[in-house]
């Protein structure tokens, strides 16, 4: 007898369920003693482990806790690995991005890895969701690989670099029943703070999706006073962020030339014209060229070998990582957050978070992994002091809700279809997390494309020349154009960012919109933010294709066309609706048809 053999939920069965543990490279199957009723011990190499597996109303809980002899270097713990047969399956990512949708049977296999959440429904509909803890110690993920009509899954815990002798593992939670109220109930349960997300969250502009590294000072100006003429747009979008591409280099950030009358003074012109003045910085990088690498080694994250590494890479560019569990680390970060919320900065759009789990050991051994991102995050809220609103992008998870206001959910955006549909998964799957934990970023509402922009530089920039080799015969892929997509397509994307129901950023250059494209913006930034959408066909389908919103005093339902067809999609999952709706692109008035037909990638967006 094992633990799992009584567990069997919603048709999946779990009695198969094996565990191991692998520690110093060693790895032992662990052979589970029941010593009183609903608790287990195993020995592996003389080292302890128990599992206490109870239930709780619909929830069966299996908690782990491991006593070493000595330190290890490296443990991973495998609680069960299991093989089961779904008809579909949601996954979710650490951080932004990363969410799938696998419907069975699978013409491919997937290997896949999820973490805090994941959703399997049975072919007759029946649903189990399993979970860990938004935050932990050491970091655990589902992981497995699906093929044909059924999935291996296992539930691993990496706890590498640790120095301590006793491993307390996150609990493991499987429930059976309702996913999408299981789902919301996971996000109130992990809300370390509950924010009041009462007010409507208020529109910005960014710099980085058009302008990238080319960003001047004058070019945020220009964008800031066209804004703050146009008499829609000025009276929603209330911040203006400048992203990558002001500093000196990652790790000493200071304003380049590009910016010649310095960041305070930039600051006090955004406020003058009414605008809150945002600022991009990544906290945790460090690049070579950087005083900190030169002269303060001390501060950096280490190799496993004991030397700072170049932990960070992002289109070529590399870094090393600031270690948090060092003090002199922490005051740099605490003065330079203090320093500028002092120049007048508002907002805060931190990035590369996640990277910092990517070194081999940090100072401290006794603070567990999973717990180095928050560690990162108290210096910086500490020199912020309530000044400022924070923005989490490519933010760990794990680091749970009480150092942000708002956290990317979505992967990074393009103007392209490609990328629309990327994001796509992401934002249905993480409606829970809206409004109850943080508000959810999609990433950028753009409106530019070769339908709705005058601009004759509209592609000048290319992304993806950067990993162009010598050597390379010409790859057409690397020819990338950030702005590529139709009317229909911009029309999808912009409805996703409102689905979305959080932050809405633009980042085109927004005098070069031609009227279609600023029509599109000005409707989007007066548009209500309503909840997070929910996914009417979120757990049969890979890419959703019916959206129902809730706003204050109606709502909004999204029919998407994903195919490269024609396409007829169906609304009656979403129930009773009003007799009169608007077309929320278009401005005709009726009733929601039965089906609605589409084009190839393109939307109808109803809202009463």
């Amino acid at each position: 007898m094992t633990p799992f053999d009584h567990l069997i939920f919603s048709g999946f069965d779990f009695s198969t369920a094996r565990s191991s543990v692998e520690i110093d490279g060693g790895k032992t199957m662990l052979d589970w003693r029941e010593t009183v009723p609903g608790t287990w011990q195993a020995t592996a190499d003389g080292n302890r482990f128990s599992l206490e597996c109870r239930r709780s109303g619909r929830r069966t809980i299996l908690t782990t806790r491991g006593e070493l002899e000595r330190p290890a270097a490296d443990l991973r713990l495998t609680l069960f690995s299991v093989t089961l047969a779904p008809a579909h399956l949601l996954t979710h990512g650490a951080r932004m991005g990363r969410c799938r949708l696998l419907k069975f049977p699978l013409a491919e296999p997937v290997e896949f890895e999820s973490f805090h959440l994941t959703a399997l429904t049975a072919a007759d509909g029946r649903q189990l969701v399993l979970s860990m803890p938004l935050a932990m110690d050491h970091i655990g993920v589902f992981r497995g690989t699906a093929r044909g009509g059924s999935t291996t899954i296992s539930a691993d815990f990496d706890a590498s670099g640790f120095g301590g002798t006793v491993y307390e593992f996150a609990p493991i939670t499987l429930e059976a029943g309702d996913a999408v109220e299981i789902m919301r109930e996971y996000g109130r349960d992990n809300a370390e703070v509950r924010p009041d997300f009462s007010a409507p969250p208020e529109c910005g502009w960014n710099s980085w999706d058009y302008y990238r590294w080319t960003i001047t000072e004058d070019e945020v100006l220009a964008n800031a006073e066209f804004i703050a003429r146009d008499p829609v747009l000025s009276r929603h979008i209330k911040r203006i962020i400048v992203d990558d591409g002001w500093q000196y280099c990652y790790g000493e950030w200071e304003p380049n030339h590009l910016f010649p009358s310095g960041m305070q003074a930039l600051a006090a012109r955004l406020t003058a014209m009414g605008f809150e003045p945002g600022l991009w910085i990544a906290p945790a990088i460090v690049e070579p060229h950087a005083r900190i690498a030169q002269w303060n080694p001390e501060m950096l994250a280490q190799s496993r070998g004991g030397q700072p590494c170049l932990g960070f890479e992002c289109m070529r560019r590399h870094g090393f990582l600031l270690d948090p569990t060092v003090s002199e680390s922490r005051r740099f970060l605490r003065d330079l957050f203090d320093r500028y919320s002092g120049y007048g900065f508002k907002y805060f759009k931190l990035d590369f978070l996640f990277a910092l789990l990517q070194a081999g050991r940090y100072a401290d051994t006794a603070v567990p992994r999973g717990r180095i991102p928050a560690e990162l995050m108290k210096p910086i809220v500490e020199g912020v002091a309530g000044r400022a609103e924070i923005l989490g992008c490519n933010y760990a998870f794990m680091t749970g809700n009480r150092f942000v206001r708002s956290v990317r959910i979505g992967s990074d955006i393009h103007a392209r279809w490609s990328g629309i549909c990327a994001n796509a998964a992401s934002i249905a799957a993480r409606f829970w997390s809206n409004k109850v934990l943080w508000l959810n970023d999609p990433d950028f509402a753009l409106c530019r494309g070769v339908d709705t922009s005058s601009d004759p530089d509209l592609d000048r920039l290319q992304a993806l020349y950067v990993f162009v080799e010598p050597n390379d015969s010409f790859r057409p892929e690397h020819e990338y154009p950030l702005a590529t997509a139709t009317r229909n397509e911009i029309e999808v994307l912009l409805s996703l960012t409102l689905m979305a129901g959080g932050a809405v950023n633009f980042s085109d250059k927004m005098y070069r919109l031609n009227e279609l494209g600023l029509a599109m913006a000005r409707k989007v930034a007066a548009a209500e933010s309503g909840e997070a959408a929910l996914p009417l066909d979120l757990f049969d389908s890979e890419l959703p294709t019916l959206w129902l919103q809730k706003l204050s005093r109606g709502g909004r339902l999204l029919a998407v066309n994903w195919s490269d067809s024609p396409a007829a999609v169906s609304t009656r999952r979403a129930g009773l609706l009003p007799d009169r709706t608007e077309d929320f692109w278009h401005g005709s008035s009726g009733p929601v048809p039965p089906e609605v037909e589409l084009a190839p990638h393109s939307c109808r967006l109803f809202v009463w």
